[in-house]
């Protein structure tokens, strides 16, 4: 007996619930990350914006140089988000690093 498997696309997968908010937002700041690698300097680019809220956008860096680097160039970081038409209200940065690779 031949059993076949089918295949689902999960591109349009959306569940109801938190879940479904999860899913959406978790798309949206994959396609804004994936926008500000455009704007953002070649040293900045590990940067992951994480989550934005009324007019705070927070960053992931990988270790401390990055965020301690990201913390100093701010502006830079402000004025990449603004060439983005959805963050454009944004007028501070946060920047925390990923301590789970430690």
């Amino acid at each position: 007996m031949i059993m076949s498997k089918k295949i689902t696309n999960l591109a349009n997968f959306a569940p109801h619930g938190a879940l479904g908010l999860a899913f959406t937002q978790a798309r949206k700041l994959g396609h804004l990350n994936s926008q500000l690698l455009q704007y953002l300097p070649e040293p900045l680019q590990s940067l992951s914006l994480c989550a934005f809220d009324d007019n705070t956008a927070t960053f992931v860096a990988d270790n401390q140089a990055l965020a301690f680097r990201a913390q100093k160039q701010s502006s830079v970081l402000l004025e990449a988000l603004w060439q983005i038409e959805a963050l454009t209200q944004i007028k501070k940065v946060a920047i925390k690093v990923d301590l789970q690779k430690y």
